[in-house]
């Protein structure tokens, strides 16, 4: 079998695109990453001196055009998601795209429409733990019973946020249009597609507050929390923020998740000990049980699986998940806080999508 022919687009998202490549450099079998496009020169190229043979290019739709390329890395910034997602469907190159999917919910209507052209699988790295996987294990095998409410919080500082690897600014993550929100979007975006594949029911309403806490200057906000109302009557929020002093480093990270059913509850963490731990009044979880996982699979090893399932779906013509309806469907959960902090009052979150 000839191998995945891989391009990147765009290295904005760098901590999504340098861990891809490591593993592409790595060697996965059957996917090989040959290019790479940046507007940035001397970004582009010293990324692909490293991962690709030094072949660069400032065009973006030179790289996807080209013969050798079958698929498309999007990691370029977010308001630039629909026009590389339509051109890679114009030349029939299928697309793994970084999160989220659009700053708008147009421009995510636009994706999902290339979708039915071409693959177009999100980013949603979370899907691809290992400790995430098994914890949805635990809740779909009724373990704590039937889900009635959900608590996602991460807690990092601005100074994290930066615009390239050692860059010491934000750049366009604090571009209120390039990236479409602040510290409540890029994380919490994550957060809404989580609440969506555990608790398979979709948001009715939310309730929300944004703001600038610490970093007041930054020009989004470092700070916001939403509580949703899920179809299925559950009650789930999400904090998501860039607030945090700068003791942050990856591995202390603040980042929990209390998943409570009706028999028992889950404190999910994928970057502190212990990453799970199950309490439940039924076999086989009465009391309380603890797991951790070592090496790769703590954290790193998303970003691997990531690719084989994307590649798995190009090759046996599967349907992608998570799908661009998906990335659609967590922005809109964003976008719907976003309007319920402006406007003061909880907002509907209808069936019927309005274009923003």
């Amino acid at each position: 079998m000839t191998d995945l022919r891989l391009a990147i687009v765009g290295l904005h998202n760098h901590y999504h695109a340098y861990p891809m490549a490591e593993y592409l450099r790595a060697g996965l079998p059957g996917m090989r990453l040959v290019a790479v496009a940046d507007e940035r020169p001397a970004l582009a190229r010293s990324f692909a001196d490293t991962y690709c043979d030094g072949d660069w290019t400032t065009d973006y739709e030179q790289v996807i055009a080209r013969d050798d390329v079958d698929a498309v890395i999007v990691t370029s910034y977010t308001s630039a998601h629909a026009d590389h997602v339509e051109l890679a469907a114009a030349h029939g190159k299928h697309v793994l795209l970084d999160k989220p999917i659009a700053t708008t919910l147009a421009d995510a209507e636009r994706i999902v429409a290339a979708g039915r052209e071409v693959k177009v699988m999100l980013a949603y790295l979370l899907r691809f733990l290992p400790v995430y996987e098994r914890a949805y294990e635990i809740v779909r095998s009724g373990a704590i019973g039937e889900l009635v409410s959900a608590f996602y919080s991460i807690r990092i500082p601005a100074s994290f946020i930066e615009d390239s690897p050692g860059a010491g600014d934000q750049g366009w993550y604090r571009d209120p249009v390039k990236a479409g929100g602040g510290g409540f979007l890029d994380h919490g975006v994550h957060f809404t597609d989580f609440l969506r594949w555990f608790f398979a029911s979709e948001a009715r309403d939310v309730v929300a507050r944004t703001g600038s806490l610490t970093y007041k200057a930054l020009g989004v906000e470092d700070y916001g929390i939403a509580t949703y109302t899920l179809a299925s009557g559950a009650i789930a929020t999400v904090e998501s923020t860039w607030h945090a002093a700068e003791f942050y480093s990856p591995l202390a990270s603040p980042d929990r998740c209390t998943l409570t059913g009706t028999r028992g509850e889950i404190e999910l963490h994928y970057q502190k000990s212990p990453q799970i731990e199950i309490a439940s009044v039924d076999p086989p979880y009465q009391g309380r049980h603890y797991l951790d996982l070592t090496g790769e699979d703590r954290y790193e090893v998303c970003y691997r699986r990531n690719l084989e399932a994307f590649a798995r779906c190009v090759r046996e013509d599967l349907d992608p998940s998570p799908s661009a309806h998906d990335g659609l469907k967590a922005l809109e959960m964003i976008l719907m806080a976003y309007e319920a902090d402006r406007s003061g009052r909880r907002v509907s979150i209808g069936a019927e999508l309005v274009a923003s």
